[in-house]
């Protein structure tokens, strides 16, 4: 190296062009945040596509997404940037202090600077395997891919999986969409989590997240996803590897029946004002309730058929009050 060479010119022209960025959108969950990150060490893009240039392995960055104004996530990262450059990898820290999911992975999108887009949630970790395995569908098949999706399995800490929570419940709670056991294209009624998923970047052209939806801190409002939604029904081809794997925490406050009905409600909140923003044509119901008889139920005592009915009158109640929602 040249004695007037700074160090850092030196560093950059050995790295390879960037083929896919991993985004982490990450809101005030630091010990999460680091268990995340973590299981990305030594993670692959593989590649070998001229599609896609500089697709060696390790050609992908990893942004950190942080949408707390106390920058929680910060330290997480900086901590962790040498053990990530020793592999090739650039680890970014940026701060969003727009509230909301939307506005974080909008940020993620404008940051990346990989062709293809890769998201894993804070609260998940990445399986063996899991980037090369996302990715390899756009290396094998090209333009005939626009989207791909991976699976999530639960992972329920030191708690063991409640009785009533059923096999048919678990995409409650952003696990187990179980649509094969092989690869392959989703039909259009089939859908994915964002939470596991990578895409092409210029689908994002003339696009963004909607920023009225999906969760701001605590709160339980979805469908910041529903983007994928208008990318498929403009002909965006997705493929489902249910090998590509993601483990998801379920946070044990989560772990009972009335979490539940909360996150049946602002689903239903969630699906309508998601219609309403693409101009979907709302849904109409005619039922009554007896709410001093719903307040009644002791909610924590059902379970099958007698538990899915109360979740789909919760969705219903969610749906119909977003009437009067701006």
């Amino acid at each position: 190296m040249s004695s007037t060479q700074h160090p850092a010119a030196a560093v950059s022209a050995a790295v390879p062009e960037i083929a896919a960025s991993i985004v982490i959108c990450t809101h005030r969950r630091p010990e999460l945040l680091g268990a995340c990150l973590d299981s990305l060490l030594g993670q692959r893009a593989g590649g070998g596509s001229p599609a896609l240039a500089g697709e060696t392995p390790g050609a992908h960055e990893i942004l950190v997404i942080d949408n707390s104004p106390l920058a929680e996530g910060r330290p997480v990262v900086e901590s962790r940037q040498v053990a990530f450059a020793l592999r090739g990898v650039p680890l970014r820290y940026i701060l969003e202090e727009r509230p909301g999911v939307g506005f974080a992975r909008n940020r993620g999108v404008v940051e990346a600077a990989g062709a293809l887009i890769a998201f894993i949630d804070d609260d998940e970790r990445a399986c063996g395997g899991w980037l090369e395995l996302l990715l390899e569908p756009f290396h094998r098949l090209g333009d005939a891919v626009d989207i791909v999706a991976g699976e999530v399995e639960p992972d329920f800490g030191t708690l063991s999986r409640p009785d009533w929570l059923a096999d048919d419940m678990m995409h409650l709670f952003s696990c187990r969409w179980g649509w094969d056991s092989e690869a392959r294209f989703l039909r259009e009624t089939e859908w994915f989590g964002e939470g596991n998923c990578a895409f092409r970047k210029r689908l994002m052209a003339a696009r963004s997240f909607p920023t009225d939806l999906g969760r701001k801190g605590d709160g339980l409002l979805a469908n910041e996803g529903m983007v994928f939604m208008e990318m498929r029904s403009a002909g965006a081809a997705t493929y489902y590897v249910p090998a590509a794997t993601v483990s998801h925490l379920i946070h044990p406050d989560r772990l009972n029946r009335r979490w539940l009905m909360r996150r049946m409600f602002y689903q239903g909140v969630s699906n309508r004002l998601m219609q309403r923003h693409y101009g979907v044509k709302e849904q109409r119901w005619d039922f009554n309730v007896n709410l001093a008889k719903l307040a009644d139920i002791d909610v924590e005592t059902l379970d099958g058929e007698s538990l899915r009915a109360l979740i789909r009158l919760y969705y219903q109640l969610g749906y119909a009050s977003a009437h009067a929602m701006n």
